[in-house]
């Protein structure tokens, strides 16, 4: 230390520059109260009128207190590493300092200090000929330091003073609001500041602050006296007050004294005559002037009110009354035209008697303001609509959820009460997963419409066989049809091009969710027809397709047919009001429909039907992948594995969700084993040899450790198998998100929750070797 202290003498000890090395203190829990000087040159004590013996080893805070913002910047330097730059100031010395920090090492810091007070001497000595004063603005505390100049136009003695006091003694304490509104703008950079006002010995001062570059912290500011050009303003301040309050959008300007009830005219153009024929410049009759004009001009329905108002006696009480700038609106007849009209009456300050009256059309004005007000009206009837809409929605899904729900336990409840009749819990568990998969059609329906309206609904590609497709949609709704008497029939042409490139899962869902209505609501004995054609005059290399799906339902009011496509709506008509649904399947087909680049229409008839058409532009498959197809097919055909002896690790938080998965892969053979969640299961994994286990099942959200990070631990192991090993997703978040959040850690592949059984188990035969 003492070979420090001399380097630093040596270095600094003649500098002029303010140079100091502090030790920044620490309380027991390790927190900065104060820093001490373990060298300081002279110019450093200089500044505070001591030397250098005075301050080593003292107490900065200890001696004179201060701006804490020292402190930390001392601290940051001294055990974070971190340099900086800042600016404070000095109560005691009444002076402004820039400072430099740097670190030395721990607890110890660096320290460079500048007077900036001097910033403002150059731009003084310009401004000390013209009548006006600098003062330097301290953001932080709120101080102003006053330059002599300063104080001269201000007759402020102190040169270190906070803005509020200031404003006190020059501008008096009735305007502290105003000013106090300017600088909370001006602070947060906003506008500059400026303030005018008369001092009490008679003089006008008018003061002006705005920000500077060179500082974050400090401002510079402006005091003038303008005085003279006040008393200039002063002798003309009937034509001042006249241009300032008033502005050119009025298109006539009179002035009326009502003492001796004389009108004047100060502005009328050359057809004001048609616009405002209040009095001709030869007459000075107010009271007559105005009343001719309301029983001339004045809309016969407006003319009480007006005369009211602003007649001649009517106005003198109104001014008596206090109040000195208000406005009056009317029609006025332009030959056979009503226009709106605003006459506006302001009364002349330091001018008890004289009033100007502006009058301006303000026809446009109010034809926007009709406008806006329609809007407005349309705009909280939608409102209105959608929250009712919404409101329907929960006591819709509040049924819905709770009527499989019911029947869930229901029929779990009989399968326990007759678990020795093996049809009946056969029966019994048929419906549950009847009612299971309704469920888990209303969540996918409101998550579906969630990603779609955030932007965030992704497609997967692959080849689809169209005639296929409506025949699996056929088959799905088959039995509930022929159970209500509904003849459900398709018809799908030749196709010249029946293989196609799509989103399978979404064309699905646009097939099921419109037949699945048309079902829905067709009353026993009904027909529903479904119909596939291929349009001519497609792209190179595309097909354009036509679902046709066809009822003789109920059909749908003209009301609801503007609305079909909108969220949560459903019509009330016949028994629509009790099927079950969330009011988002049509939503969710035209959103699907628009993303794939088609166009769905639809017409209906109360009583006798409805009609939706469907047309999608798809890309037809070409040979290349239809051979690809044809193989992946043939594959999983010939795959018959023996899963016998095989090691499964299964990763899961939810106890049942392990049970069902462990019992599901013993019977195919598999030897599972379990862990409760991702830092168990790389334990698990870390502590076998190589290759023990033959692919990992893991959930993606778990307790300590979710999937992909134990994903990502496993690969990391130094072990053979840790790159290859088969790591497959399980997760409840069947988004482009979460696909991609396996991809990123390593997972193997991805399978989502609810679990499909045989997609698990051909997943495993694609990853496991054969043995």
């Amino acid at each position: 230390m003492d070979e420090l202290l001399r380097a630093w003498e040596t270095t600094f000890g003649r500098s002029t520059l303010p140079f100091g090395v502090a030790e920044v203190l620490l309380d027991d829990q390790g927190r900065p109260y104060d820093f001490a000087y373990r060298y300081i040159n002279a110019a450093a004590a200089a500044l505070t009128g001591h030397v250098t013996e005075d301050l080593l080893g003292e107490e900065a805070y200890a001696l004179w207190g201060g701006d804490p913002i020292w402190l930390d910047h001392f601290y940051e330097a001294a055990y974070k590493g971190r340099a900086s730059e800042f600016e404070a100031p000095s109560e005691m010395l009444q002076r402004f300092f820039r400072a430099e920090v740097f670190p030395i090492s721990e607890g110890l810091c660096g320290f460079t200090i500048h007077d900036v007070t001097d910033w403002i001497l150059p731009a003084q000595r310009s401004m000390e000929k013209a009548a006006a004063g600098l003062f330097f603005y301290d953001m932080r505390y709120r101080q102003m330091l006053l330059t002599e100049q300063g104080r001269e136009q201000s007759g402020v003695d102190s040169n270190y003073i906070s803005l509020t006091e200031f404003v006190g003694l020059t501008f008096g304490s009735t305007l502290s609001e105003e000013v106090r509104q300017k600088m909370e703008a001006f602070l947060e950079r906003r506008e500059a500041f400026y303030q005018e006002g008369r001092l009490p010995n008679g003089r006008w001062l008018r003061m002006s602050l705005d920000h500077t570059d060179r500082s974050e912290r400090f401002a510079f500011g402006f005091l003038e006296d303008f005085t003279r050009t006040k008393l200039a303003e002063e002798r003309s301040e009937q034509y001042v007050d006249i241009i300032d309050s008033l502005g050119a959008e009025n298109f006539a300007l009179y002035l009326v004294d009502l003492e001796t009830q004389e009108l004047e005219v100060y502005r009328r153009g050359e057809d004001t005559m048609a616009e405002f024929a209040l009095a001709s410049a030869a007459e000075g009759d107010y009271p007559a002037a105005m009343e001719r004009y309301i029983d001339t001009f004045v809309v016969a329905e407006d003319r009480p009110r007006v005369r009211a108002e602003i007649g001649g006696e009517a106005l003198w009480r109104r001014l008596e009354a206090g109040e000195t700038d208000f406005s009056v609106g009317y029609r006025r007849l332009f030959g056979d035209e009503e226009q709106y009209v605003e006459l506006r009456i302001i009364r002349l300050p330091q001018r008890d008697s004289k009033v100007i009256l502006a009058a301006r059309n303000v026809t446009g004005e109010m034809r926007e303001q009709l406008r806006q007000k329609v809007a407005l009206q349309n705009a909280l009837d939608l409102a209105e609509h959608a929250s009712q809409a919404k409101s329907t929605f929960l006591t819709n899904m509040s049924h819905d959820f709770r009527t499989p729900m019911n029947s869930i336990s229901g029929f779990a409840s009989i399968a326990l009460d007759h678990l020795n009749d093996t049809d009946r819990v056969r029966d019994c568990l048929r419906k549950i997963m009847l009612s299971s998969d309704h469920l888990l059609s209303l969540v996918n329906d409101i998550l579906d419409v969630s990603r779609i309206e955030s932007g965030k609904m992704s497609f997967n590609e692959d080849i689809v066989s169209l005639p296929d497709a409506v025949i699996e949609v056929q088959d799905m709704f088959d039995e509930k049809a022929e159970a209500v008497g509904i003849d459900l029939t398709i018809d799908v042409d030749s196709l010249a091009h029946p293989q196609v490139v799509t989103d399978p899962l979404r064309l699905n869902q646009i097939l099921v969710n419109t037949v699945g209505n048309a079902v829905k609501f067709t009353p026993a004995g009904g027909l529903v027809t479904v119909t596939l054609t291929e349009l001519p005059d497609a792209p190179r290399g595309f097909g354009s397709y036509r679902m046709t799906v066809s009822d003789t339902g109920c059909g749908m009011t003209p009301e609801f047919l503007d609305r079909i496509f909108l969220p949560f709506e459903r019509d009330g008509l016949g028994y629509a009001n009790k099927t079950e649904g969330t009011g988002l399947g049509m939503t969710i087909t035209k959103s699907l429909v628009d993303l794939m680049g088609g166009e769905i229409a639809v017409e209906s008839v109360v009583g006798r039907g409805s009609t939706f058409a469907i047309t999608l532009p798809l890309r037809v498959a070409d040979a290349d992948e239809l051979a690809e197809a044809r193989e992946k097919a043939e594959a999983a055909e010939r795959c018959q594995r023996d899963f016998t002896g095989c090691k499964v690790l299964v990763v899961d938080d939810d106890d049942l969700s392990r049970e069902i998965l462990v019992e599901i892969l013993k019977d195919y053979g598999f030897k599972p084993e379990e862990a409760r969640d991702g830092d168990a299961a790389v334990r698990k994994v870390a502590s076998v040899e190589p290759f023990y286990y033959d692919a990992v099942l893991m959930d993606m959200r778990m307790p300590r450790m979710d999937g992909d990070e134990a994903t990502r631990e496993i690969r990391a192991l130094d072990r053979p198998d840790a790159a290859t090993l088969p790591i497959i997703a399980e997760t409840a978040d069947a988004f482009e998100e979460g696909q991609r959040r396996a991809r990123d850690a390593g997972m193997t592949a991805l399978t989502t929750k609810p679990l499909n059984i045989h997609e698990l188990v051909a997943l495993l035969a694609e990853y496991i070797p054969e043995k």
